[in-house]
């Protein structure tokens, strides 16, 4: 009888190491790998590790790329604005190395810790629900290094998903490093895309009431500084903007570059601006807890603020 109970006891002990075993394995395979700089002209992103398969997206030199996995000695997947794909690994330089990375993550978890470190054994900074939006400036043995709340620390990657805006030349970079260099996008692309993709540069940037400059935006600040950028004159407020400026565009025809508008007083007039970039996003300057971010218009907030849309170009 005593037998019996001690070969219960070593299996249930094995069961459990067994199933501890697994649920680390199966933690570690969704981890981020690392990062990399694209290292040539034009790189193809593609939907399989192989040069068969479709291109579903192009990278240019410079882009920061998140590594997910190592396929094999000649493909990484990978994370490039928030798309992931295949990349020849012999067009990458600097692997695994994090400098100027930088992404805007969303929290995939319920109650997802920040810790001072990457690692499950650092200090506890602070606790977060899913949906929330961090600025990532880091990647480190699987942890994004992230800012939020004004707190720098680490979360699991694997409790995060890449939104958008990952590239070396993004405001949220600059400041960090105390850079101050914007680029413009391509002009090879379509004028509202180049829109989208010069207003995404400003990510991170600080929420000042009244703000239109790179130093500190407001809603409306932000689209008439990046319209400006390109030859066009906004009424400076956002309920003006969708009074006087462009025409109207419906939710369904939306492209990269057209204003999307909001109201958050029952639709008595407009409160809230934003430029759309695409996949149902927008990126605009929202409160001074966060700053510049992109939020998802078929979020439940966002639905039920959705006032219309203009298009300027």
């Amino acid at each position: 009888m005593k037998n019996a109970k001690k070969l219960l006891i070593i299996l249930i002990v094995i069961s459990m190491f067994t199933s501890m075993l697994a649920i680390s394995a199966s933690a570690e395979d969704t981890l981020a790998y690392g990062a990399a700089t694209v290292d040539t002209d034009i790189l193809n992103l593609r939907s399989g590790p192989g040069l068969t398969f479709s291109v579903i997206s192009t990278l240019t030199e410079g882009d920061i790329i998140v590594i997910l996995e190592r396929t094999n000695s000649e493909w990484y997947k990978i994370n490039s604005h928030g798309t992931v794909g295949y990349v020849n690994t012999p067009y990458l330089k600097d692997v695994l190395t994090a400098e100027n990375f930088n992404a805007l993550g969303r929290v995939t978890g319920d109650y997802v810790n920040i810790r001072v470190g990457p690692s499950t054994t650092s200090d506890l900074l602070g606790t977060y629900i899913e949906e929330t939006v961090m600025i990532i400036i880091g990647i480190n043995n699987g942890w994004y290094k992230v800012r939020h709340d004004d707190l720098t620390g680490y979360v699991r990657s694997d409790y995060m998903e890449i939104i958008s805006g990952t590239r070396a030349s993004s405001t949220a970079v600059n400041a960090t490093y105390g850079g101050s260099v914007y680029t413009t996008p391509p002009a090879n692309i379509p004028l509202g895309q180049q829109i989208a993709e010069y207003a995404l540069q400003f990510l991170g940037v600080d929420y000042v009431y009244g703000g239109t400059s790179p130093s500190g935006f407001d809603c409306s600040g932000l689209t008439t500084y990046v319209y400006r950028e390109y030859g066009y004159s906004l009424t400076r407020d956002a309920n003006g903007q969708y009074r006087d400026n462009g025409v109207p565009v419906a939710k369904a025809d939306l492209i990269p570059g057209d204003l999307v508008f909001f109201s958050s007083n029952g639709g008595s007039s407009v409160t809230h601006v934003g430029i759309y970039i695409g996949d149902n996003e927008f990126v605009h300057a929202s409160t001074y807890t966060v700053g510049t971010i992109v939020s998802r218009l078929d979020s439940a907030y966002y639905i039920s603020v959705w006032y219309g849309a203009k298009r300027i170009i």
